[in-house]
Order: C-alpha cells, then structure tokens, then sequence
C-alpha cells in the first residue's frame, strides 16, 4: 500500500524525438514532470524523465505510459496501485 509521495523514472532520450507520455488516475496528482540529463558532455545521450506522484485519494489506482515519437510507439506500461 502507498501512503506517501512518491517517485517513477524511465530513460528517456529526447533528441530521438521518442518521448514518455503519461497518464494518472484521479487519484494521483503528478507533483513534478521534468528531465534529468545523463551524462552532459556528450550531445544527445539521453537521460531519465522524472514523475513525482502524490496520492490524493484512496484504493485502486494506475498510472499508464507511452514512450512515442508521433503514432510510433516504442513502448508501454501500466502500474496498478493499491493507495491508502
């Protein structure tokens, strides 16, 4: 069971033109939405995409992921979440 705030991450590499979509169930609020560059010196290595998630309400909730660049996608996920 989730209580707290907490934390997803998936490498990510924008200069591919590949991005992460999300999406939360009401009852999950994403707190912060960003990027976190990999190793700097090197142009286009990519990095993670960041999501801090608070739970707002409680019982049955999901968080589903797509990794697409237009109507390309790459890759999926759905995480179920027993909040409290």
């Amino acid at each position: 069971m989730i209580k707290k705030p907490f934390t997803i991450q998936f490498p990510e590499n924008p200069v591919s033109g590949f991005s992460w979509d999300i999406a939360t169930s009401n009852g999950l609020q994403i707190m912060r939405d960003s990027f976190v560059p990999g190793d700097e010196e090197k142009t286009g290595s990519g990095g993670y995409h960041v999501w801090d998630i608070q739970v707002t309400c409680q019982g049955s909730q999901k968080i589903k992921g797509t990794y697409q660049r237009g109507n390309q996608i790459a890759s999926c996920f759905e995480i179920n979440i027993d909040a409290e």
